[in-house]
């Protein structure tokens, strides 16, 4: 029976050492030790205990600043919930649990990032063959952006790039950039420029760390060797009409404009196609036009004359018989009667009839 009795007095203690550890006071926070949450989302800190029924809680950070943020209180369970999340929220968050005289705490490093947007690529104007022009690459709304590095290529070929190493003087979201300056060529036509931005923190996982742009390079060509042809002619008599075709160089290919100078010095637009067709002319259609073709990098243009005559008469013409005769044109509008008189010599004079 003595043995027995040990026995059971050996059980019994085994039995409340495994009650008195399972009910120990203890606490653990999630997530353990550090995190880093993107400004304007949202991050929760949890504690959670055991061994107690029910704790108290209470969060400070260790400089007790405002904790911005709202506390949750649920039996074994407290949470901290930043919604959303601000420069005011990078501080080392503690949570003391209490049961009793017992009073335990843990505490957890809040780190803050801002990586929102993908890059933008500005140009500094449209893109000509052979003409200087500035691509910039912007990041915007970064921070830390001591921790930013920025690619700039063409295709796969690196063109620039850069860290932002400063020292940051104070808290804020910026925008950084870089720029460089080229001269399009034939073989950037179909290209492709790439901005590649990383916000190189290693010691946190969170995606993404890198974000990247394409632009398709559209290489323009201005106008050139633009040229006009005329069909019948230049001169023209009055009722005639005539067609003038013009064509230009260019990429994209140049819109045509037709226009006419007038004698004030201004410029009358009168077709935006290729082909000007006139019918009808008058004399006072005589004149230079103008034509343009014309794209978004510039525009070249060409002039040409056009000359209109009035209709022939039988008679316009008084041919002198001696250096003292007297000649003046005559531009009937209307066939000429008989009664019409040309002046020789001071005299008046009447063309003989047909008969002779």
């Amino acid at each position: 029976m003595p043995g027995k009795m040990v026995v059971i007095f050996g059980a019994s203690n085994v039995l409340w050492m495994v009650f008195t550890v399972s009910q120990a006071f203890k606490m653990e926070i999630f997530p353990e030790h550090r995190v880093i949450a993107q400004i304007g989302d949202v991050i929760s800190l949890t504690c959670r205990t055991t061994g107690c029924e029910p704790p108290s809680f209470s969060w400070r950070t260790q400089i007790d600043s405002p904790l911005n943020g709202k506390v949750r209180n649920e039996g074994n369970n407290s949470t901290l919930t930043m919604d959303p999340v601000s420069f005011n929220n990078e501080h080392a968050y503690v949570c003391t649990a209490t049961c009793g005289s017992k009073k335990l705490e843990k505490g957890i490093q809040v780190e803050i990032y801002s990586f929102p947007k993908d890059p933008e690529i500005h140009l500094s104007g449209p893109l000509e063959l052979g003409k200087p022009v500035t691509v910039t690459c912007m990041v915007p709304d970064v921070y830390p952006f001591d921790r930013l590095e920025v690619n700039l290529m063409k295709d796969n070929k690196l063109l620039k790039n850069q860290e932002f190493l400063e020292p940051m003087e104070r808290k804020s979201l910026d925008t950084k950039s870089l720029a460089v300056t080229f001269i399009p060529t034939n073989e950037d036509i179909g290209k492709a420029l790439v901005c590649q931005a990383k916000l190189n923190i290693d010691e946190f996982d969170f995606e993404p760390k890198e974000r990247e742009t394409t632009k398709k390079l559209q290489v323009y060509i201005s106008p050139k060797n633009t040229v006009i042809s005329v069909s019948p002619s230049t001169k023209l008599q009055e009722g005639g009409s005539v067609t003038m075709t013009c064509s230009s160089e260019g990429f994209p290919a140049p819109q045509i404009f037709w226009s006419k100078k007038l004698d004030n010095g201004n410029v009358q637009l009168l077709s935006g196609n290729a082909t000007l067709t006139l019918i009808a002319m008058r004399i006072e259609d005589s004149g230079i036009y103008v034509c343009e073709g014309v794209n978004q990098v510039g525009k070249d243009g060409k002039e040409v004359e056009l000359i209109v005559q009035g209709l022939p008469n039988h008679s316009q013409f008084l041919q002198g018989t001696g250096s003292g005769d007297l000649k003046f044109p005559f531009f009937p509008r209307q066939k000429a009667s008989r009664s019409s008189l040309w002046v020789q010599q001071g005299r008046p004079w009447q063309p003989k009839s047909s008969s002779g």
